[in-house]
């Protein structure tokens, strides 16, 4: 895998061209800084706006989607209006930022659920101090942020961030959703059909029809009660073959 790390207009376009060459499918960027890396501050820009789009650009050149890392107001921005696909994580997005995403059509992914893990993350002697004290300060900002996108009407697919809350905690993410601005049917179209719109796989996945992969989680009684559904999955099937 090619290092990531580049710089200027230039070295931002020949590192696409090269993690293309790698076969990347899609280019995932950072456009502010993260919480969980300890020399910069994620409410700060990672790349100016036309380093963004000549990624963009140049992804697009040789067919590929850019989708965002974005904690910070001003990366989420410049990556909106530089064309990007998606936002990861929106964590700090601000009035002006959820209009651009509607006029672009833009699409959050929230990834509520790793918020879940801040306090015990914080308290984790083992993670780095500069670390620990980002994330005892951060409170849950994504919970507001997510309502306020989900009221204006922005497009929304389900993420979750794991590992930063563990593998298998995934269907957590649909209750946070279902709690903090969308309806439960809401919540599980983001986990199907728009997620699968998002990755350009709507014709193969997101809906049962005939064509589509069969790939289907069934579970006994109510749908729509999150907070049960990983204790009530009866069948899991993929490509029309019953695995659990």
């Amino acid at each position: 895998m090619p290092d990531g790390v580049c710089d200027g207009v230039a070295g931002v376009a020949a590192k696409v061209r090269e993690v293309v060459r790698a076969s990347a499918d899609v280019i995932k960027i950072a456009s502010s800084g993260g919480f969980l890396s300890s020399a910069d501050d994620p409410r700060q820009p990672n790349f100016s706006e036309e380093e963004v789009r000549a990624i963009v650009e140049a992804a697009a050149d040789l067919g590929r989607w850019v989708m965002s890392h974005a904690h910070g107001a001003e990366g989420i921005k410049r990556a909106v209006r530089a064309g990007v696909r998606s936002i990861e994580h929106g964590t700090f997005l601000d009035d002006e930022a959820i209009e651009l995403m509607l006029e672009r059509g833009t699409w959050l992914v929230p990834t509520l659920t790793a918020g879940d893990t801040t306090d015990e993350l914080a308290n984790d002697p083992k993670i780095p101090e500069p670390v620990r004290a980002k994330l005892r300060e951060l409170g849950r900002p994504e919970l507001d942020a997510f309502r306020r996108a989900a009221e204006a009407g922005v497009k929304v697919a389900m993420g979750t961030d794991c590992p930063v809350a563990p593998h298998g905690t995934n269907l957590r993410e649909l209750q946070l959703m279902a709690e903090h601005g969308f309806t439960p049917t809401q919540a599980l179209v983001a986990a199907t059909s728009s997620a699968a719109e998002l990755m350009g796989l709507e014709r193969e996945l997101g809906t049962i029809e005939p064509g589509k992969r069969a790939d289907l989680v069934l579970v006994d009684g109510d749908p729509f009660d999150f907070a049960t559904l990983k204790d009530r999955i009866s069948q899991v099937w993929k490509d029309g073959a019953r695995l659990v």
